[in-house]
């Protein structure tokens, strides 16, 4: 099989386009002829070395993955194969090899079907990053009626979030890096508004909330937390989500102290959230922002990489296998 393999990471993460053995499913694996693959902050943070923890390398990298099962191991029904399904991630990517392949292997149980007739490309947003926004959101407890403030709000996390928690019926205040982003996210119905990370948006999410503040908050970049803290009302919930920097955010106790603020963390996903997650593009309620479709390849990688860190992207980059 044809596959993408990082070899090393760092400021010039080292790729190459490679032939590899096709893998074979060990027990209760199924094989899977990958149909698209996401291209995350995340996988961007393990290609130059931000991200260590629980990454082996060299290493196929990707784990937002769909695919159709072609091949099972021992102990899975072979009724499986030609089931197209959205992979869980768990360790994909990581410590064992993920998406930016034509194949890869996997455990049938982080297998969600896909319904008929849904795209490959919005599919492999399933779990990462709607069911990853999905989990978040259910941390902080986002309600009906509420007001949110969502950090990142034209990135995967941020962008899905925005809706899932728009379907709530919860009000939105997404936070974006760029005027040409802003522009992009003005008039989405998800979205009751934009700021921009430059103004003193804090003052503004006050005037927005008749001076309470924002009731709930998700931070998917890791940069803002001092600012999200002073934007709260008392007794307000922020879920940490992503970081998308190692520096360390301005942060003071005192602001969460006085105001009596949750802060709770929030990682990966959970099969009941990507079943959650089907749900809500199968109801039309979250639709799978494709910034773009690429061909696999170890240049189309290296796009996505650019891209990812120019901060030009909305929603994913996915890459495809070429036939698909």
């Amino acid at each position: 099989m044809r596959a993408v393999v990082l070899e090393t990471a760092g400021p010039a993460p080292h790729l190459r386009d490679a032939v590899l053995p096709d893998p074979q499913p060990a027990p209760d694996e199924a094989l899977l002829r990958v149909t698209a693959c996401g291209f995350s902050h995340h996988d961007a943070l393990i290609m130059e070395g931000t991200l260590r923890r629980g990454v082996t390398l060299p290493r196929v990298p990707g784990h937002e993955v769909t695919g159709v099962v072609c091949g099972v191991g021992d102990g899975v029904p072979a009724s499986l194969i030609g089931t197209e399904a959205v992979v869980v991630p768990g360790d994909i990517g990581h410590r064992r090899d993920g998406g930016f392949a034509e194949m890869l292997t996997a455990p049938v149980a982080s297998l969600v079907p896909l319904p008929q007739g849904m795209a490959a490309t919005g599919g492999a947003l399933l779990a990462s990053p709607i069911g990853v926004a999905l989990r978040a959101l259910e941390a902080c407890g986002v309600a009906g009626g509420e007001t949110l403030v969502v950090t990142g709000a034209s990135g995967g996390v941020g962008a899905h979030a925005a809706q899932a928690a728009h379907a709530m019926g919860a009000s939105v205040i997404g936070i974006t890096g760029s005027p040409e982003k802003a522009q992009r996210l003005e008039g989405k119905p998800w979205l009751d508004a934009v700021l921009l990370d430059d103004e003193p948006w804090e003052e503004v999410v006050a005037a927005l909330t008749g001076d309470m503040g924002a009731d709930v908050a998700l931070d998917t970049t890791g940069t803002s937390l001092g600012r999200l803290a002073a934007a709260m009302r008392h007794g307000g919930r922020i879920a940490l989500v992503g970081q998308t920097s190692p520096d360390a955010a301005p942060f003071a106790p005192a602001e969460a102290i006085f105001r009596e603020l949750t802060l709770v963390g929030s990682l990966g996903v959970e099969r009941r959230h990507v079943e959650r997650a089907l749900s809500l593009v199968a109801g039309g309620q979250v639709t799978p922002l494709v910034h773009e479709e690429l061909p696999l390849s170890v240049e189309s990688v290296t796009r996505a990489y650019r891209a990812v860190k120019r901060r030009e992207v909305l929603g994913r980059v996915v890459l495809r296998p070429v036939g698909f």
